[in-house]
This record gives C-alpha cells, sequence and structure tokens, in this order.
C-alpha cells in the first residue's frame, strides 16, 4: 500500500508506485485525492482509494481488493497522521516505510524505517550514483519511468509566493512547482 500515491514531494507516490510496477509487485493499492485515479492507474497502482478514509475505512477497502494480509505500507506524506494510518493497515510484523523522522510509536512487532535516499549521503552515493545513471536514466529513455507533471512559474522567482499562497490554499495537487530563476525580472 501507498499512502500518498499523488504527492510530488519527498521520494514521491508517482515514483514509488511506478518502481513497485517495475519491480512487478501485485495489487498496488494507494490513497490519493480521487481525481487522480486515471492518472495513478497510468502509472500503475491497481486501485485508488480516498485519501480521507479512516484507517478502518481504508482496511475494509484493501481487504475488498486483497485477501493478503499488509506487510508493507510506503507513507509519502509521511505526517503523524498518516504514519498512524499506515500502522494501523498493518499486518503484525509489517513494515511502514517514511521518508521523514518517524513520529508515531511501532506496535505489535512492527517497524518503522526511514528511507533517506538522498544521493549525497556518503552511505548513499554509491549506490544511487549507479542506481540514477545505470537504471533510472534507462527507464526514463523507455519510456518507463514518467517524470512528475510540473507547472513552470511565471516571472521566475517573482512567482513563488503566488505559488506558495495557491499551495497553502490546497490548489496545488499532483504536480511540482518549477522557478526559473534567470526568468526574474
Amino acid at each position: 500500500v501507498i499512502l500518498g500515491g499523488a504527492s510530488s514531494v519527498g521520494q514521491n507516490g508517482m515514483c514509488v508506485i511506478q518502481l513497485a510496477k517495475l519491480s512487478g509487485l501485485s495489487p498496488i493499492i494507494t490513497t490519493a485525492s480521487l481525481k487522480h485515479t486515471d492518472y495513478l492507474k497510468s502509472l500503475g497502482a491497481t486501485a485508488v482509494l480516498d485519501r480521507n478514509l479512516s484507517s478502518s475505512a481504508l482496511a475494509t477497502e484493501i481487504s475488498k481488493i486483497t485477501s493478503t494480509s499488509i506487510k508493507f505500507v510506503y507513507d509519502s506524506i509521511s505526517a503523524d497522521s498518516t504514519q498512524k494510518i499506515g500502522l494501523d493497515i498493518l499486518a503484525p510484523g509489517g513494515q511502514l516505510v517514511v521518508d521523514s523522522h518517524p513520529t508515531a510509536k511501532p506496535v505489535q512487532d512492527k517497524t518503522i524505517i526511514r528511507v533517506a535516499s538522498r544521493l549525497r549521503l556518503p552511505q548513499n552515493i554509491e549506490l544511487l550514483e549507479t542506481f540514477y545513471h545505470d537504471t533510472v536514466s534507462g527507464f526514463l529513455e523507455k519510456g518507463l519511468l514518467k517524470p512528475n507533471n510540473i507547472e513552470i512559474l511565471p516571472n521566475g522567482l517573482a512567482g513563488i509566493p503566488d505559488g506558495l499562497a495557491r499551495m497553502e490554499a490546497d490548489k496545488i495537487s499532483g504536480l511540482k512547482l518549477v522557478a526559473h530563476p534567470q526568468e526574474t525580472a
């Protein structure tokens, strides 16, 4: 299960969905705003469930899709509330993967793993340089991995305050905002 499948931050849910598909995992169940259903399914999601479902409602919907217990949850949002949901839907012995500092406390032999796939961390350089150079670039060239949708902000750096206001008003979803500093007036 991938919490936040339309997320475009951190390790981002959209990338995780695609990598799960390329790895042969199935089913790939994700939560998101339902307006992103068709797009997330085009990336490889088997099912898209409403991100606003409670833990119990989410568990019920997941049980309609698979009878397999949930051993792994990737939380691309990694807020305290989503970490708790991830732990709630995990089977005993399962693993919750987050990309920020864990805030929830694991229970019932469930574990929380923080990934930090930042390329320049000393322990990541050899693995991730090879992964990005040899694997990801090939996936992009072959169209197997699609980059995030983006929106270029007008007026370079001067466009950032409006972009932030739109984010605060929850008007940005499923894409990254990009400012080109060289376009600043």
